[in-house]
């Protein structure tokens, strides 16, 4: 017998999507950056800001803000504002809360860099993409790549026209690690935004190693403030935090959250990746990290669990955010936490039999947001048959 957890489409009129009584459109202002895609009868608009630009403590690598989909307001802001590398042993059992505000340059065709462009093929090369060697490390753009025609290595955020989505994509430095941060607006809706954790110079290579990504998002559906937060369709009125899983871990039961507005009906609903519950929370055994989602009430300035911190605070401090404020019928934010695990040969897990070296690989994680409600054209249904959804794929069933 197999057991499937799955989540199906059932769709109607996939390809007209739902007409706007009044559209509305972000005003931007410096040194917010607006995108408006298409740039003709736009789907999607919103302003951007680069990881040098971006709010909380040392940044929160690309922030998206008052991003509309069709004329309806979605999210007052989304972005990234922690983010950890712990260690196992060898370098003391450190740990380190990275900064997210050093941005470093992609190798980019030029028609996308810091503007929207209709890409040649792979417009935007980040160290992430470039990583796929266990123990080397490719430096620095253009990361040991040949340079075609038409690119260059730049800063900033690299904007791809796909035809039925539009790509964000930005990449900032921490010492020794390259990090990458992309979004992806599709034209039905859905929002699925990825965290690539690159290693730069292969320094403490030989160090097994954890690394943290909270993605912050402020919901204001409708723009009406009324938002309501539900975990696996049950609501609730108090901040709370949750494992992905009940067991936090592959083979627990898998658990969704969702945001609609109580008037309206409209809504996002939150799918892990099928990549987010490779690593659980708390595999290092340091108690650090011990959760992967937190809806929380949208305070002002609060952009994350510490308004300043130094290189060694790397506990991401829940009871900071999470503290019993009401969410019922307000405005929230809601983080996301990925997390992976870089191993070496002979250190992973402990005591043995150790896994393959793969320290220098990079890993990416992330979720996917699905609309639903009268907005969508296509309604998130919950069945059994399958783990997650995939941006361009089928569902991949698990056996």
């Amino acid at each position: 017998m197999r057991t499937f957890h799955a989540f199906l489409f059932s769709i109607a009129a996939l390809a007209v999507l739902p007409s706007v009584a009044a559209a509305g459109s972000p005003t931007c202002v410096s040194p917010e950056t607006k995108l408006s895609w298409p740039a003709i009868n736009p789907v999607w608009e919103m302003c951007w800001l680069g990881p040098h630009q971006s709010v909380g403590a040392r940044g929160s690598g690309l922030e998206l803000r008052n991003v509309y989909w069709n004329g309806t307001l979605v999210l007052r802001r989304a972005h990234a504002p922690m983010l950890f590398a712990e260690y196992k042993d060898g370098a003391g059992g450190d740990c380190y809360r990275d900064w997210k505000d050093e941005r470093v340059s992609i190798l980019a065709a030029n028609v996308v860099q810091n503007q929207l462009g209709t890409p040649p093929g792979d417009a935007a090369i980040t160290s992430c993409d470039r990583s796929h060697d266990p123990t080397a490390s490719y430096g620095n753009c253009p990361y040991g790549l040949p340079t075609p025609s038409g690119y260059g290595c730049a800063q900033g955020v690299m904007i791809e026209d796909l035809g039925d989505h539009v790509r964000l994509t930005t990449q900032y430095v921490a010492g020794w690690y390259m990090y990458s941060s992309r979004f992806e607006f599709y034209s039905d809706g859905r929002i699925a935004p990825t965290f690539g954790f690159g290693n730069r110079s292969g320094t403490y290579n030989n160090v097994t190693h954890w690394h943290h990504n909270y993605w912050r998002l402020e919901f204001d559906i409708d723009g009406l403030g009324n938002n309501v937060i539900s975990q696996n369709d049950v609501d609730q009125t108090t901040e709370f935090d949750a494992l992905r899983s009940a067991t936090g871990g592959p083979g627990g039961s898998a658990r969704t959250w969702e945001v609609r507005n109580a008037t309206s009906g409209n809504g996002y609903r939150l799918v892990p990746g099928v990549n987010d519950y490779t690593i659980p929370a708390n595999e290092s055994g340091r108690g650090y990290h011990t959760t992967d989602f937190m809806a929380t009430r949208a305070n002002t300035s609060e952009y994350g669990d510490t308004p300043s911190y130094n290189l060694s605070d790397c506990q991401m401090h829940k009871a900071n955010l999470v503290n019993g404020q009401s969410i019922a019928n307000t405005n929230q934010a809601i983080y996301y936490r990925v997390g992976v695990r870089d191993a070496t040969a002979n250190s992973w897990p402990v005591g043995g039999p150790f896994i393959p070296q793969d320290s220098m690989v990079c890993k990416t994680g992330g979720p996917q947001f699905v609309p639903f409600g009268p907005w969508a054209a296509v309604d998130l249904i919950f069945a059994s048959g399958f783990d997650a959804l995939v941006p361009g794929a089928r569902f991949m069933p698990t056996l």
